[in-house]
């Protein structure tokens, strides 16, 4: 029997997304989870916050940083399944999907790239890994700031880090299945148990789902269709109490929408028309008959070998990775076959990293490690092509996508040392050195070496065992690449450089009232001293459209997070984030597109809320009945659009959601009724401006919209 029919199987009988906050005890009892795993959320009872944000387990109230932390049972309300779905949850965050392809992520403005995502500690080398759905997890942990000392290049923004819930000792297992609108069915299914009692344990999950889409093409086809498939299997070895053996393998098959975009008037106008072509015609040569439409295929394997003589444990993680995908779209945003795109990726990535770091809570903490990388990609968004195949009128033209070969290496390190009960200093630096050689099929090479160095400054004052203030200072950075246009011609814009930043944080992190109550606020400013960006510039093969530090950015603002247990029954959360991000300098040269000085940056909202609470009301001695409710707001927000002419940028207005759920409680059963938009308010995610389409036969600008009203049931069963 296939796993697809497993899990339909499951799907028909209950339904997902939930898990039960562990207890201390709970999680260190679990084979392997000595230094990296932690109890993901406050329990009910007042247990503690642990993470493991700093390669360590601890408490959350003592990282000298902003997180937000999510487990299963956080999700389970709000059926969030990616991590799009978490975007309300958290300030000054902004990330748009167009395509499953095409991922756009920023933190406190920045980012794209800039934001890195690792999966049970290993780097996701490309941005596709954003559209994997969240299933058999822990908890999430979102990481604002330089995160480069810990979690490598490419982090200077933030991290986001997933993990996934480890083999158990004992039998356990969970289905999950969901109904909804848009012809959505989602399933799920879990079982972990011992195969050697203490000695091999292992764990299998999966989930699939079928979307039909909440918008059709003009022949009644679906557009925005969301179909996927994962598996993961995962086995623990621990053949003495110092060693253990963690090794997985996770499969993904996704398939979406393509280039989405509405006719519309202006980025405002919510009532866009979508007359994409259906169906290529015979006059797209060898795109005929092909639907637009984008998928991703995954498959990961990766190792984590750990000793923990005592005093100190050596970790070892190795993981490969490779991931194919595609990107067919009709870019002229009409029935006419004027101009259809169709892009691919290849990736295949490996990666080794080891590390020692110190065990137990004396007052000197230390970790030191060294990590190797080393891939290849012919994604045409890195190697600088536009197109990876079109058909334009009659003919098919193919636009061949060179190949870029990559070798990392880097040495890091993280030390703490209480000064007192009070006082603990800290201190991190990693120097990364990456070597790329494109590779284009015309023949020849092109090799550059990029490197950074990331130090960081940390201290904090306990003002009780659960209060601390604390301030940071980082540096971050994302390696610079390729101007494939320019291969061969010598110029020293061959390549562009490095992007570079400082960013420094205060915050004040307590929870108080027998720990029924908890708040996190920062403040943080950030100079980006080093923008990349188009521009046009005079090279030997005369004025081109380049990549090009462009000049400097400056990012400040405000978060807080807080949540309230009013009585064991009654739980208030309150979020927010104020963020003030704009160019301070920028070159002559810079292509339209882009931004002005001093206004606000594109993809970067000025304010964001969010208030919620949640009711559970005792039914019976078994049963409870849960009510959750929750507003969110997005302020104003820029979208250059890749306009092809000077001026501000247009301003997409603020919008507010509502979601809200019902469940029935059980010991190891849930079943919700629950809503996300519930007033169905209509808002653009992206935007193109019409002379950035006109150039490819459209008649205006482009925009994507937000998920309408979702609504349906979702059930879990634990046993």
């Amino acid at each position: 029997m296939s796993m697809k029919t497993i899990l339909l199987a499951g799907a028909v009988a209950l339904l997902p997304q939930t898990g039960f906050a562990q207890t201390s005890d709970e999680a260190e009892n679990r084979p392997g989870n000595q230094t990296e795993t932690a109890v993901p959320v406050q329990a009910a009872d007042g247990g503690e916050i642990l993470v493991t944000a700093r390669k360590r387990s601890e408490r959350l109230i003592e990282v000298p940083a902003t997180i937000d932390v999510f487990s299963t049972k956080d999700l389970a309300a709000s059926g969030n399944v990616t991590l799009s779905d978490l975007s309300s949850r958290l300030p000054n965050f902004f990330i748009a999907s167009p395509r499953a392809t095409r991922i756009a992520v920023t933190m406190r403005g920045l980012g794209i790239p800039g934001v890195g995502l690792y999966i049970d500690g290993v780097y996701q080398p490309s941005d596709v890994a954003f559209s994997i759905p969240l299933f058999d997890l822990e908890r999430v942990e979102v990481l604002k700031g330089p995160q480069g000392t810990l979690y490598g290049r490419n982090a200077y923004s933030g991290a986001i880090s997933y993990v996934t819930r480890a083999p158990t000792n004992s039998f356990e297992g969970e289905v999950n299945a969901e109904i909804g609108n848009a012809g959505t069915r989602r399933g799920s299914a879990t079982i972990a148990g011992p195969i050697v009692q203490d000695i091999i344990a292992a764990r299998i999950s999966g989930t699939i789902q079928r979307r039909s889409g909440f918008r059709n093409f003009a022949d009644g086809s679906n557009a925005d269709r969301d179909d996927y498939e994962a598996i993961t299997g995962r086995v623990l070895i621990t053949p003495a109490d110092d060693i253990s053996v963690d090794l997985k393998y996770t499969h993904v098959n996704k398939k979406g929408q393509a280039f989405l975009y509405h006719q519309v008037t202006d980025l405002n106008d919510t009532k866009g028309s979508l007359l994409i072509t259906p169906r290529f015609g015979p006059a797209t040569g060898v795109l005929a008959g092909k639907r637009p439409g984008s998928g991703v295929r995954s498959n990961a394997v990766s190792g984590r070998l750990k000793y923990s003589p005592g005093p100190f444990e050596l970790i070892s993680t190795t993981a490969l990775s490779k991931i194919r995908a595609f990107d067919r779209s009709d870019a002229d945003l009409s029935p006419a076959d004027i101009l259809e795109l169709e892009a691919n990726t290849a990736l295949l990535d490996f990666s080794q990293e080891w590390r020692a770091q110190s065990t137990g809570n004396g007052p000197f903490k230390w970790l030191a490690g060294a990590f190797y990388n080393k891939g290849k990609m012919n994604d045409c968004a890195t190697c600088g092509n536009v197109l990876g195949g079109a058909a334009v009128g009659g003919r098919s033209i193919f636009q061949p996508v060179a190949k870029v070969y990559y070798d990392a290496y880097a040495a890091f390190t993280d030390v703490e040392y209480k000064l007192s009960n009070s006082f603990v200093l800290g201190a991190g630096a990693r120097y990364d050195t990456i070597k790329q050689e494109l590779r284009p099929v015309t023949g020849g090479s092109e090799k550059a070496s990029f490197h950074g160095f990331q130090p960081k400054l940390t201290a904090r004052f306990l003002i009780t065992p659960d209060s601390q203030v604390y301030a940071s200072a980082t540096k971050g950075f994302t390696q610079g690449g390729f101007n494939a246009v320019l291969f061969g011609s010598g110029s020293p814009l061959s390549t562009f450089p490095n992007q570079r930043l400082w960013s420094y944080e205060a915050g004040f992190k307590s929870s108080f009232d027998d720990r029924r109550g908890n708040v996190s606020v920062a403040a943080f400013y950030i100079d980006a001293q080093s923008f990349n960006a188009a521009a046009t510039v005079p090279t030997p093969l005369g004025p081109r459209v380049i990549t090009v530090a462009v000049g400097k950015v400056e990012s400040y603002g405000l978060e807080f997070d807080s949540s309230y247990r009013v009585t064991p029954d009654l739980l208030i959360e309150a979020s927010g984030g104020y963020n003030h991000v704009a160019p301070t300098q920028l070159a002559p040269t810079i292509a339209p597109g882009v931004g002005n000085v001093g206004e606000q940056f594109q993809r970067a909202p000025k304010w964001q809320y969010r208030l919620a609470a949640t009711f559970t009301q005792p039914a019976t001695d078994d049963l409870s009945i849960e009510y959750n409710g929750a507003v969110s707001g997005v302020g104003p927000t820029r979208f250059c659009g890749e306009s092809a002419v000077f001026g501000p940028c247009p301003t997409r207005e603020a919008y507010h959601l509502v979601d809200a759920s019902i469940s029935l409680v059980w010991d190891r059963y849930r079943i919700s009724l629950f809503a996300r938009n519930l007033l169905n308010t209509n808002y653009a995610t992206d935007f193109l401006a019409r002379s950035a389409l006109a150039q490819f036969g459209a008649p205006s600008a482009g925009s994507t919209y937000g998920d309408p009203r979702y609504w349906g049931v979702r059930a879990t069963a634990n046993f």
